[in-house]
């Protein structure tokens, strides 16, 4: 079973991704990053004039050889990024059901108390209406005061043990 994830933000300084990282470290999980794709606007005329872009193409491939997926999802506004959404609406014209028979674990961050909990939900209801078998959403709320930034780890050691076990639970379902 291929486990394989990947954070839909596109700053360098992503604490989305940092978090992610800090989880699947020292797991068989594959990171794709995707951070400084440069994907164009989805639209209806590029994909018929110019076809998928080689980022989305191998994404796509990715994602249909895995069995479990873990993305992890920044919020801006209380909602997805506009770096987020679009890569998922080229991924769901790619293949309409582009997560089908795939277990998504969806994990978000934020410095606030909600924990990115908006675009958490937007992106679990997106894959589940893409055709995920299973998806699950976490949230990680307070990042700054829960993260150890220098050594990458969680410092909350509640909220350590329950993102480990919810991730070794989940790559070893």
């Amino acid at each position: 079973m291929k486990t394989i994830a990947f954070v839909g933000s596109n700053s360098s300084k992503s604490i989305n991704k940092q978090l992610a990282l800090s989880l699947i470290k020292n797991k068989e999980v594959e990171f794709i990053d995707i951070q400084n794709w440069n994907v164009p606007m989805y639209s209806e005329d590029i994909q018929i004039n110019e076809g998928f872009p080689e980022a989305i193409v191998s994404l796509a491939s990715e994602i249909s050889d895995a069995s479990n997926i873990i993305i992890a999802v920044n919020e801006h506004n209380s909602n997805v990024s506009a770096f987020m959404k679009n890569i998922l609406d080229w991924l769901s014209r790619h293949s309409k059901k582009i997560f089908a028979e795939k277990k998504i674990l969806v994990l978000s961050t934020s410095n606030g108390q909600r924990g990115g909990l908006s675009a958490n939900e937007f992106t679990v209801g997106f894959c589940s209406r893409n055709g995920a078998e299973t998806v699950e959403g976490f949230t990680f709320p307070a990042f700054s005061e829960n993260f150890d930034i220098e050594n990458q780890v969680i410092s909350n050691l509640e909220k350590k043990k329950q993102f480990e076990t919810i991730i070794s639970n989940f790559i070893n379902k």
